[in-house]
């Protein structure tokens, strides 16, 4: 075993993961530190690539968790750690009006770092983590049927194959078709899967650095460059990120960009665009903003859709649970869907890490929607309108709701331009304590103390008196004598 110290009456199971992308490999992979056997299934033709690979952020309540379970090196030798975020008008073509930077002293104290990195390569280096860490990991696995079941949980196969284990657990989100888990549980619970279209787009591309010039500062070029910032516009409905990134096989620098902008097409299913589906949105917007665009390769348009949290995560039938955006989609592009990912698969690697009897499994199931679901909706609720929040555009990530909006606009107005300040704002310490300082791990530690202790008290109470009987052999021999 390659991570934690084992329980010597420890119980090592089997999961099966459907899905291997964010929450499925982080999943594998702190199942497996504890000891558990875990098999992975994928659709994708491999792990090393996705076909809408483009930029990614990782919050520092992630890069701690992926740091703490042996990734450092290699995410420091593909990811650039982000530093700050410059903010501009989508509309004008004035310099930036203020700038953040991240200070040491208050980032130190979340344990982890902000990480920019091509989400192929992030992909790949999960990946090889879970099957260092001993998990079996499977590609172009098409699953067509999940039973559920008490004991046995099965998943079918297109080829017929049937792969059991002790748990499914379904990580296979709800973006990409054709995905399986949160449709099988909102069947289960007699939900419908309400899409609801918010009229917006995120269009995902990838520009190489060369297109870094089109930005027309040299000092603003040489912030995003060499201070790894992120580069954001903002403006009512719309709204765009850029940071850089490197390539996923060559290392070299390259550029991404996340542009939002108005979407009132029926289609809510992710497809590929074209270069100029993406300038004509961004006419009249900063020329900046279209020069860099026009230079933009691989792009991709994912209609912004709002889909309900769900309130179960454990299907009724047993011994099947959904995970990450299967169970709290969370708006595309946003900083807190891989944390939000990661953080689950945490609290199922430490929870299970106390297993030793069959009957603690459904136990533990139904304690990760218990621990994760409130937490979920509480980031959330602090993200909004909170520029250090760094989710999404202010803009874009009000959601129409015009006091978050002017919350952000004034925050951002109070910074400098710059970004130096004689002390960490009050906004700033909140998305720190409240968001990226927050640990998982130690949720589920709290979480064992308070109440798993609690009910292996009480199983050690629970005794069955069995009357005991006593033979009088030499009674017995009389009554048998003829």
């Amino acid at each position: 075993m390659t991570g934690q110290q084992r329980r010597p009456d420890f119980l090592s199971i089997e999961f099966v993961i459907v899905g291997g992308a964010t929450a499925g490999l982080s999943a594998a992979i702190a199942l497996t530190r504890v000891g558990h056997k875990v098999t992975v299934l994928d659709s994708m033709p491999s792990f090393d690539e996705t076909p809408i690979g483009a930029g990614c952020r990782i919050p520092p309540n992630a890069t701690k968790l992926f740091y703490r379970w042996g990734m450092e090196d290699r995410l420091r030798k593909w990811a650039l750690k982000s530093r700050g975020i410059l903010f501009a008008k989508c509309n004008d073509l004035d310099v930036p009006i203020s700038s953040h930077n991240w200070e040491d002293e208050v980032l130190g104290e979340t344990g982890g770092d902000f990480l920019m990195i091509h989400y192929d390569c992030m992909r790949r280096i999960l990946a090889e983590s879970a099957a260092e860490h001993g998990a079996t990991l499977r590609s172009e696995c098409k699953v067509v049927k999940v039973t559920p079941d008490a004991q046995r949980p099965s998943v079918t196969l297109s080829t017929g194959e049937v792969v059991t284990g002790d748990v499914i657990i379904g990580a296979d989100g709800c973006y990409v078709p054709e995905y399986h888990m949160r449709k099988l549980l909102l069947e289960a619970l007699e939900e419908d899967d309400a899409e609801q279209s918010t009229g917006m787009q995120l269009f995902n591309a990838v520009v190489p650095d060369s297109a870094l010039t089109a930005l027309g500062d040299e000092s603003i070029v040489q912030q995003v460059r060499e201070s790894g910032k992120v580069f954001t516009w903002y403006g009512p409905g719309y709204g765009a990120l850029g940071f850089p990134i490197r390539d996923p096989k060559t290392a070299e620098p390259m550029f991404a960009l996340f542009v939002y902008a108005a979407y009132w097409d029926e289609n809510l299913s992710v497809h590929l665009s074209t270069k100029e589906q993406l300038t004509e949105v961004l006419k009249g917007r900063d020329p900046r903003l279209v020069k860099v665009a026009e230079q933009a390769d691989r792009i991709t348009s994912i209609p912004m859709v709002n889909r309900p949290f769900l309130e179960d995560w454990v299907h009724p039938d047993g011994r099947v649970i959904v995970i990450g955006e299967a169970a709290h989609p969370i708006p595309v592009g946003s900083l807190y869907a891989p944390g939000m990912a990661v953080g689950d698969s945490a609290v199922l690697g430490r929870l299970f890490a106390h297993l030793h009897r069959h009957d603690q499994i459904d136990f533990f199931l139904n304690a990760v929607p218990e621990i994760r679901l409130e937490r979920v909706k509480s980031v959330m609720r602090a993200a909004s309108g909170n520029i250090f929040a760094v989710s999404l555009p202010p803009g874009v990530a009000d959601g129409g709701d015009g006091a978050q909006r002017a919350r952000a606009v004034r925050g951002i107005q109070e910074l400098s331009v710059d970004g130096m300040s004689a002390e960490p704002s009050a906004e700033m310490i909140q998305a720190v304590e409240s968001i990226f300082a927050y640990d998982p791990e130690d949720e589920a530690d709290d979480w064992w103390v308070q109440w798993g202790l609690m009910q292996e008290r009480m199983a050690r109470l629970v005794v069955v008196d069995t009357p005991s009987v006593h033979i009088d052999e030499h009674s017995a021999q009389s009554q048998e004598s003829p």
